[in-house]
């Protein structure tokens, strides 16, 4: 309920009070002047004065009794068939409906909302509360949202962590579930191009590597060693390792074979097969490395995100995109109205959905007035104009009985 004594309203009203004087004074003068020329009624002038006061006077009360009746009860007289006093209290809710309806289906209406939504430039007053916006706060109040949203994170992420885990060691999840699903995954992956290119780019790389110095020499060593074995288990042999080749050159000729033999086609096509193979036979790899790679996502993006200078770039990143959006929205009209259509967008389905609720706010706020305070509302604001009503009524009565006077004399 609003505060009788902090009212606006009631504030006015007792500013007020210059029109409510002077209807006073113009019934007040009606009387007198009927009790001064009443005694000379029988005179042109009495009879003249003693009719337009009388008139006056009548006009006078007749609206004054109109006009409070509109809010109050005048001489204590209650609302019945022949006297309709305190109107506006007693039609309180009426009233109250009317202006919601007057509100949500015609000032504010479906329609005349949804056409000004869908006409309305909303990048300019974008663009001008973006360039008029405070850099530093604003980047400020990111920062920390973003550090929240953080700390927010690193919680869901161990609770997704011990979540994902325990699943995991259920049985039937992993049997049923994950270890289906992650054979699918990975065969998806070697059949595709991408996972095609790894596996080359793989054999290749163990290629080039088998071709080192250092293998050489590790290779020229354990032929050597493998040559001097098989020599001093049988001395007959001397002899047969004579016709054998430099062990250098051997090994050599080793590392080109299997650098060339793992360049081959044919045998990109059997690794493939084999990881396939062991994708489908050999589950704990599955289950086994799932765990692991979990562990190490979950503290490697724990580690990112608990720095306070990710936040910091992230949001200087975000600010940075801002104002390059608000230039190009600026200088592009493609932009410019890909946006409005994005708002609009997003502003017509709420309206769609809420837009009973203006008469609801409407009608609530509205609420919120008592009687009393209704009817202060009203008398301050046509206040001044139904004060005038008296006015005119004694004024206009007045002059009727003038004139009814005249004419009868005339008759006579």
């Amino acid at each position: 309920m609003i505060n009788k004594d902090q009212s606006p309203i009631l504030k006015e009203k007792r500013a007020r009070g210059g029109t409510y004087r002077k209807a006073n004074i113009a019934l007040g003068l009606s009387a007198l002047g009927l009790f001064a020329a009443y005694p000379f009624q029988g005179t042109t002038w009495g009879g003249l004065l003693t009719s337009g006061c009388s008139a006056a006077l009548v006009g006078g009360l007749a609206d004054w009794f109109a006009v409070n009746a509109l809010f109050r009860r005048p001489l204590g007289v209650p609302a019945g068939k022949v006297f309709r006093t305190e109107i506006i209290p007693r039609n309180r809710e009426r009233i109250f409906q009317a202006l919601r309806s007057m509100v949500e289906n015609e000032l504010l209406s479906h329609e005349v909302l949804k056409t000004k939504v869908e006409t309305y430039d909303f990048s300019a007053p974008a663009t001008a509360i973006w360039n008029t916006l405070d850099r530093d706060s604003f980047q400020s109040i990111l920062t920390q949202c973003l550090q929240q949203i953080q700390e927010n994170l690193d919680d869901s992420i161990k609770e997704l962590h011990k979540e994902s885990l325990a699943l995991l060691k259920q049985k039937s999840i992993r049997e049923e579930h994950f270890i289906p699903l992650a054979e699918k995954a990975f065969r998806n992956i070697l059949e595709s191009q991408e996972g095609k290119r790894a596996v080359t780019i793989l054999l290749d790389n163990l290629s080039y590597w088998v071709q080192e110095t250092e293998i050489h020499l590790w290779l020229t060593h354990w032929l050597e060693k493998s040559i001097d074995r098989y020599i001093s288990k049988n001395p007959s042999r001397k002899i047969f390792g004579l016709f054998l080749p430099d062990p250098s050159k051997l090994a050599h000729s080793l590392q080109k074979q299997v650098a060339d033999y793992l360049l081959e086609d044919q045998t990109h096509a059997e690794v493939l097969e084999w990881l396939k193979l062991q994708v489908k036979e050999d589950t704990w790899v599955i289950s086994g490395v799932y765990p692991k790679l979990i562990e190490s996502l979950t503290t490697g993006l724990m580690q990112k995100l608990h720095t306070p200078e990710s936040a910091l770039s992230l949001s200087e990143q975000l600010l940075q995109s801002l104002d390059e959006g608000v230039l190009s929205l600026n200088e592009n009209p493609e932009k410019r109205h890909r946006f409005n259509r994005y708002v609009q967008g997003l502003v017509v389905p709420f309206l769609d959905n809420k837009h009973e609720k203006i008469g609801e706010i409407v009608y609530e706020g509205l609420e919120n007035y008592s009687n009393e305070m209704l009817v202060e509302l009203i008398e301050s604001k046509a206040g001044d104009d139904l004060q005038m009503i008296r006015i005119n009524g004694s004024v206009v009565g007045g002059l009727a009985g003038m004139v009814i006077y005249l004419v009868s004399q005339f008759l006579v």
